[in-house]
């Protein structure tokens, strides 16, 4: 009797600094996503089969944290490693985490400041506001493509000190500014340079965006800017999207515009079944280095759970002139139009 007191006052003893510590520790999350499919692609005369990845979303692996500071305030943290799951290899450049990769502070009264490497101020206010949800090989991707006109528009920034407000009555900001890190003086230390500013409102089924974006893209003081928003209404039914931004250069970068509308719909079919419809068109100035385009697509998402979707889709782009514009693997020949078909499954953990 006497030996069973010792040894559960014993495991007591050793117990308490582990409890203690576990009291102390970050709330740890382990999530991810794959996303697989089997697609054919044309361009021109080029044809390709394979298997492709990350169409709805892009696969990853990701741990995100929190650890209670007192009152409302918390540290946070996320780090998220894109990768490739039908090779096994990493994306975003081989990068570690180049998906996300932040920590900081967050306060319901007072909101989130965090550093490192995180969305774009343009990516959280257009994204959204694309009928596909942006998806890989949707021509809704036209708001961020390069033509003859740069855009600032970039889905994510390294070295970047990031600010969201807390919502006040369904309006939100978002914040950005990141850090080229370049050496020299004047114009050089600025190549890379940006920032930008988001509005959000949501309130019930109305949702609405507005941002602007400046990026220096080069060491001479070359700029550009990307400005746009996105509107959404849910009926129930249906859920339709418009989307907008304009590109403008200034500097030794150039004085090109570019103009790109995003228009689409979601109509749940049923409980388990969605179709998404979008179109979109990219209208750049009237020069010689003009590259405009227009396309469609549409994509069909059948949910197996909540956690498994199956899905099926068919995209097209039409390239004018110069444009080269691509849908997926294939780089077409200036003016030739790119075509995929596709059929795949997402499960998210």
């Amino acid at each position: 009797m006497h030996k069973k007191i010792i040894a559960a006052a014993i495991a007591a003893l050793v117990a308490v600094p582990f409890a203690a510590q576990a009291q102390s520790a970050s709330n740890v999350t382990i999530y991810g996503l794959l996303d697989l499919n089997l697609a054919r692609e044309w361009a021109g005369d080029e044809e390709r089969v394979g298997v492709d990845h990350g169409e709805l979303n892009g696969s990853r692996l990701g741990f995100k944290g929190s650890e209670a500071l007192g009152g409302d305030l918390n540290a946070i943290f996320t780090i998220e490693s894109g990768f490739d799951p039908s090779t096994g290899t990493a994306e975003q450049g081989g990068r570690l985490f180049g998906r996300q990769s932040f920590v900081g502070l967050e306060s319901a009264t007072w909101g989130r400041l965090t550093l490192g490497r995180q969305y774009s101020p343009a990516f959280v206010a257009i994204d959204p506001f694309d009928a596909t949800g942006a998806a890989d090989r949707s021509p809704g991707l036209l708001v961020r493509k390069t033509g003859g006109i740069k855009p600032a528009y970039e889905t994510r920034f390294d070295n970047m000190v990031k600010y969201r407000s807390p919502s006040f009555s369904g309006l939100e900001f978002d914040l950005g500014y990141w850090l080229g890190e370049k050496r020299g003086n004047g114009d050089a230390m600025k190549e890379g340079n940006g920032h930008g500013i988001t509005a959000l409102y949501k309130n019930g089924a109305l949702a609405a965006s507005l941002v602007t974006q400046s990026v220096y893209r080069n060491a001479t003081g070359g700029r550009v800017r990307t400005s746009g928003g996105g509107l959404a209404y849910d009926f129930g039914f249906v859920k339709p999207y418009l989307a907008y931004t304009q590109d403008k250069e200034s500097g030794s970068v150039g004085s090109g515009k570019a103009r790109t509308f995003d228009i689409g719909a979601e109509i749940r079919v049923t409980g388990t079944d969605t179709v998404a419809l979008s179109y979109a068109k990219r209208d750049e100035s009237n020069d010689v280095a003009a590259e405009d385009a227009h396309g469609w697509s549409a994509y069909y998402m059948h949910d197996l759970s909540k956690r498994t979707t199956l899905y099926a889709a068919y995209s097209q782009l039409t390239n004018k002139d110069n444009a080269n514009y691509a849908l997926g693997n294939l780089t077409p020949a200036a003016g030739d139009d790119p075509r995929v078909v596709m059929a795949g499954i997402r499960h998210r953990f």
